[in-house]
Order: C-alpha cells, then structure tokens, then sequence
C-alpha cells in the first residue's frame, strides 16, 4: 500500500530551504501557485483546444486518445500545447515558476517540452508505470526537471502522482518497453519498487504545482473517480544541459530561452548511462 506520509509545502519554505528539499528528496510541491484567473484563463483554453477533439476514435499530432470504461473515447493527452493556445505559450514564462526553477538549475534556463495530460474519469488506460524521465531524452547533465501545473485537484481517487522520494540519487535506470502502441515502460531492475513504505501519493490542488528531479521515480494510477486530472508537463533544462537523444523534432519550441542567455556551451558530466529502447510510434514517448 502506498505510503501517506505527509510532504512539506514549497510555499512555506525559503529558497535555500526549497534547493536543499529539491536536493535531498528530488521534488517540491507548491498547493498554491495560480490566482484564480489565471486558472480560469487556462480551463478555458483547454475547452478551446479540446473542441478538435471531438469525435476523434485515432491519436495524431495533436492528441493521444483512449476508449474509456464505457466504450467512448476521450483525449488522454495533447502534444505540444504551447503552439495550440497563447494561454499555455505564456504559462511556461509564468515568472513564479521560472524563479523556483532559476533557484533550482540556475539562471539560464531553456524549454525541453511540453505536454498536457488528461486522466478522464473511469480509463484503465490513462496511467503511466513506474519511470524516469531521464533516460527518454538524456542529456549532458542533470539539470533537467518537470513541472507539473494541476487544472484540476489531483486527488488519490482521480490517479494523483505517486513518487519514490529520494530516488533521483540511484542516478538514471535502465528502461525496458512493451511495443504495444502505448507506454508501457517497466524498469529492467525493479527490486527499487520492493518496498512499498518508501513511495508517496502526492495530491494537488487544482492551481498548485508539483516538480521533480529527471531522475526521480514517478508513476500514476488511472483515474477511478468521477472527475477528470488534467496537468500540463514543463520540462525544462539548464541551458548549458545539451541534449544527447530523444527525438526532439516530435517537441515544439525545444530549446526556447525562457530565462537567460544561451552560453553556448555543454556542461559535462562523468558516467555511463543505458538507453531504453525505441517505441514504435515516436508519439507515445513520455517524459
């Protein structure tokens, strides 16, 4: 059974305080980071984005679709919102979160990818195993993080984020896939996952933001609620963290200057990492 230990708010904390827990532990969760109408501004661009999803049995470029428990179909993810609605351009400029990443990777700091994720309500199929981020797009450091911003409340009923605190230190792991047509990645050496005490359900209000480490162990249930989870993922890099693989051409504005300037430069660090194999359908990478 997954644990209940309670985390600390980032909102609470200094930003030494919020560096140091990031360290240690691999995540910080901040249950307050949107204003009201900030959040109603990008329920409303979703709505708006959605609409060219309607009646869609088929993922494209645009939006990954699943069959729910009832024999209908509903988007389950939208690639690359940035270029779909100014509202989600802006919000990876949101200066409350680029402050928190700046604190973070530091000063200089560049677009990986963006996604939205959406949990429909009773979907087996909208759930993500076990993971790294890391290991589908590695690059020349660690500097590498995901922000996820919540438009709803992510609760323990509607498939909320589980993590495995403190994981990030083991350093990437290697990834195996199921070539089923969606993302179905296992962990080759699963004894980390033996030991259930260690993970932790991390519900968030609708509004609030989570983050974590390119290393740290994450995963999610499907949703067996009656309300939806929508989160938009920011991946961003420290802008001397130069890419290595991944198939970014698939992911728009990879590589923006959000903050900063670009050096120009690679900052290296010592190891051999194994790379997980390739998905059939480069849509179906996850970060």
């Amino acid at each position: 059974m997954i644990a209940h230990a309670p985390f600390r708010s980032a909102n609470d904390l200094s930003l030494a305080e919020q560096k140091a827990y990031y360290e240690d532990q691999g995540y910080l969760v901040f249950p307050e980071l949107l204003s009201a109408e900030e959040l109603a501004r990008l329920r409303s661009a979703l709505a708006e984005v959605l609409v060219d999803a309607e009646g869609l049995q088929a993922s494209n470029a645009k939006f990954s679709v699943t069959q729910t428990d009832d024999g209908g179909w509903s988007p389950r993810r939208i690639y690359n919102p940035t270029v779909r609605h100014p509202a989600f351009y802006d919000l990876v400029f949101h200066p409350k979160i680029l402050d928190c990443v700046e604190n973070l990777i530091g000063p200089d700091i560049q677009l990986h990818h963006t996604k939205i994720n959406l949990k429909p309500p009773s979907n087996r199929q909208a759930r993500f195993e076990w993971h790294q981020d890391y290991p589908f797009f590695p690059h020349t450091n660690f500097d590498l993080l995901a922000v996820m911003v919540y438009f709803d409340d992510s609760t323990e009923e509607n498939g909320c984020l589980s993590i495995i605190p403190g994981s990030h230190k083991g350093g990437p792991r290697n990834h195996l896939f199921a070539r089923d047509g969606a993302f179905s990645s296992q962990l080759e050496d699963k004894n980390v996952l033996t030991d259930p005490a260690r993970w932790l359900k991390v519900p968030v209000p609708a509004g609030g933001m989570e983050l974590h480490h390119c290393n740290m162990l994450h995963s999610s249930t499907a949703n067996r609620g009656t309300r939806p989870r929508t989160a938009m993922v920011i991946q961003y890099r420290a802008a001397d963290n130069a890419e290595l693989g991944g198939g970014n051409k698939d992911r728009a504005h990879n590589g923006l200057q959000v903050r900063g300037t670009n050096p120009y430069r690679a900052r290296m660090i010592a190891g051999t990492f194994k790379l997980p194999g390739q998905i059939d359908d480069p849509l179906q990478r996850d970060g």
